[in-house]
């Protein structure tokens, strides 16, 4: 019998919806998401030496509210906001820690997110109940990609 190795790619989507008066926690959100095959290739070409466009710097937050799909190659009417910082929690992991601030994204309603390259390439999606998006609130989030867990 062969025994079959498989890179595996997941992720994990952390939330925190900040009421800007008080500074309280709102609603604070975490669940595992997809990596979708777009964000598989991308591992491919970057094992492979090949690294134009291919790392993550940007979140977009949109409006579909569809489950996500392994195809899914883009994120609907999207808000783009830039990483924030970068960590290395585990040694097979990465963290993506983003922010959209209360002057941002106001008067959208938000239901998905997604990891994307400096190309425009989509890494991971994630859809959750809808956030209407107004100055009264800001948005701080992590998303965490680990490989083989």
């Amino acid at each position: 019998m062969m025994n079959k190795e498989f890179l595996n790619a997941k992720g994990c989507f952390s939330l925190a919806v900040i009421d800007v008066a008080s500074g309280k926690i709102i609603d604070d959100y975490q669940e595992n998401n997809l990596v979708v095959t777009l964000g598989h290739t991308n591992i491919a070409r970057l094992l492979g030496g090949d690294t134009t466009g291919k790392k993550i710097t940007k979140l977009q937050l949109g409006t579909n509210g569809t489950a996500p799909a392994l195809t899914d190659v883009a994120i609907t009417a999207p808000f783009e906001t830039t990483i924030t910082g970068v960590t290395y929690p585990e040694p097979n992991s990465v963290k993506f820690d983003w922010a959209l601030n209360a002057t941002e994204g106001n008067g959208q309603t938000f239901r998905e997110f997604g990891l994307v390259t400096d190309s425009g390439a989509l890494f991971a999606r994630k859809t959750r109940t809808e956030i209407v998006k107004t100055d009264a609130v800001r948005l701080v989030g992590s998303w965490k990609i680990t490989i083989n867990s």
